[in-house]
């Protein structure tokens, strides 16, 4: 195999599957379906659901129709949500596919009603009422409508649901009055099969948020879902960097673009194949935080200094002289001795960022059983 320069992203297979089943025993009594939307946060979806299903996983949550039929090559048996809901045109393509899109507004569920029964197609599909979010779903003021517009048609879909928005705060009150809405809904909506309001953060709400379908996305790859919680789930992915070159310089020497870092003190320099072209940023946010951000070496800390490049960023290895530190050598960036809550912290994002933005160039390798 050639020896790669980009980025080494192990993920721990074991680790996920432990999370998936925590899921399962903080929710007893609701399915739990797992959100492997964006290559299954960039641990890769293939691996990903094999494993999962092998767990006892039989519902998924994509964003895009692409996505679903991706994972329905790769999954018989499963039945596979299209959250990003139903455009004009793709009604065939969900059938082809058995794929049950989210619909969000009153024209998509015509839409799927005309499809439906001119193809007598059952294969399903949700409901996504916006219980507070404000961003997809019908309004609580248009299900009277909805209601009447599905009567005598409940054949053509099997869940309703809505997503909180404060649900990373377990203190926010508004958490309890989304999930009282949604009661509410869900009476109105009785006839339905499946109620699903809680992801990640939700699940740990209660057993009134977790309705007969949970959904955890960042939780099940290790991610931590609350702000100002610790962190209740085992670490999935750690991500290396390869040192492409290491070099000495001496105080008062700039390094990076614009000369924006100015040495303090000689120096040993490295530079790692890593760069904003693999979701490194150039800039943190806030800039305050830029001083903070760390890789690792062999367990000792080497800060990134200067402008993070394209390939590239440049990191202080001083601190790891003694241990010789050469060309080809792997750098941490997340992993043992840093979370991705803890590089999402210090970049100033969240980690479904970090993992969702780690690029095409990354080499994948899984610890634990890929075969499912």
């Amino acid at each position: 195999m050639l020896q790669c320069h980009s980025q080494q992203v192990k993920i721990n297979l074991d680790n996920l599957a432990w999370n998936f089943n925590e899921f399962r025993a903080l929710c007893p009594g609701a399915g739990v379906a797992a959100v492997v939307k964006a290559d299954a946060y960039g641990a890769g979806l293939a691996t990903v659901t094999r494993r999962l299903a092998s767990e006892g996983c039989a519902s998924f949550f994509v964003a895009h129709l692409k996505e679903g039929a991706q994972l329905r090559e790769q999954n018989d048996g499963g039945e596979i949500y299209v959250l990003n809901g139903l455009l004009p045109g793709t009604e065939s393509a969900h059938k082809t596919f058995n794929l049950k899109p989210v619909l969000t507004s009153e024209s998509q569920v015509r839409l799927w009603i005309d499809f439906c029964k001119r193809e007598s197609w059952t294969g399903g599909a949700a409901l996504h009422v916006d219980t507070g979010i404000n961003r997809l779903g019908f309004h609580v003021e248009e299900l009277g409508t909805l209601k009447h517009l599905i009567e005598g048609r409940l054949h053509y879909f099997d869940l309703i649901m809505s997503h909180l928005a404060c649900a990373d705060d377990p203190s926010d009150p508004r958490n309890r009055e989304q999930v009282d809405t949604f009661w509410q809904v869900r009476r109105e909506f009785g006839a339905l099969r499946r109620a699903s309001l809680a992801g990640s953060a939700g699940c740990l709400l209660g057993r009134r948020a977790h309705f007969e379908m949970v959904r955890p996305g960042i939780g099940l790859y290790g991610g931590n879902p609350f702000v100002s919680r610790s962190n209740p789930f085992r670490q999935v992915v750690s991500i290396h960097a390869r040192l492409l070159q290491v070099k000495t310089l001496r105080h008062g020497d700039y390094v990076g673009y614009g000369r924006a870092h100015r040495l303090e003190r000689d120096s040993l320099i490295g530079v790692i194949s890593l760069g904003y072209v693999d979701g490194y940023p150039r800039y943190t946010r806030p800039a305050a935080n830029r001083d903070r951000i760390q890789v690792y070496y062999k367990g000792r800390a080497a800060g990134v200094i200067g402008r993070v490049s394209m390939d590239t960023s440049i990191i202080d290895l001083s601190s790891a002289a003694d241990l010789k530190p050469s060309l080809g050598d792997l750098v941490e960036v997340c992993g043992p001795s840093q979370s991705v809550d803890e590089l999402a912290s210090s970049i100033g994002c969240i980690p479904n960022e970090v993992m969702t933005a780690l690029g095409s160039r990354s080499v994948r390798s899984y610890i634990g059983d890929t075969r499912g």
